[in-house]
């Protein structure tokens, strides 16, 4: 932009110096492409790559040599939202059954115990059947993280391009 607007005083100014020269001394002047006088006149500037620039612009926003090549990151350009629009509550998307189709929101922790292969979780889901959890257990937003002698920790991934992390932790507890 800084050149766009140095080429524009330099054309401006030689353009006034231009008109205010009598006839016969415009006639006078030599022939130089790509080469402006300064608004004082004392010193030429070489103009032939402002304007090789200003080509590569013209091309560029017609879309003839634009392309992005986002390396890895985020495009800065699609929305921080693109993607989410669907939420998991909506009914239009089928869930699978059982255990895998319902939410860490929508199962309650029943009991735990512990077994000679390790801890489990007795809970109840949103349709009133009861299922065992193990750790690494996959539910439809999220999995079981870690079963300890009184609580379940849950990884449940969130959707808010917001948070620095794309996953939320929630630990439920055994109530008496």
């Amino acid at each position: 932009m800084k050149i766009t607007k140095l080429l524009i005083c330099v054309v401006a100014s030689a353009v006034a110096g231009f008109a205010s020269m009598p006839a016969q001394a415009q006639d006078n002047l030599p022939a130089a492409e790509g080469v402006a006088a300064d608004s004082l006149g004392e010193e030429e500037v070489d103009t032939s790559a402002i304007e090789q620039i200003l080509r590569g612009e013209r091309e560029m926003l017609q879309g003839e040599n634009f392309s992005y090549d986002p390396a890895g990151r985020r495009d800065p350009f699609r929305s921080l939202h693109e993607g989410f629009e669907n939420v998991a509550d909506d009914e239009s998307v089928p869930r699978p059954p059982g255990l895998p189709g319902m939410m860490v929101d929508e199962i309650r922790l029943e009991g735990i115990i512990s077994t000679p292969n390790g801890i489990l979780a007795f809970v109840q889901g949103r349709d009133n059947i009861s299922y065992i959890l193990r750790p690494g257990t996959k539910l439809y937003d999220g999995e079981v993280k870690e079963i300890q002698f009184d609580r379940v920790v849950f990884r449940k991934q969130s959707n808010d391009p917001k948070q620095l992390k794309p996953y939320e932790d929630i630990v439920r507890e055994i109530t008496d």
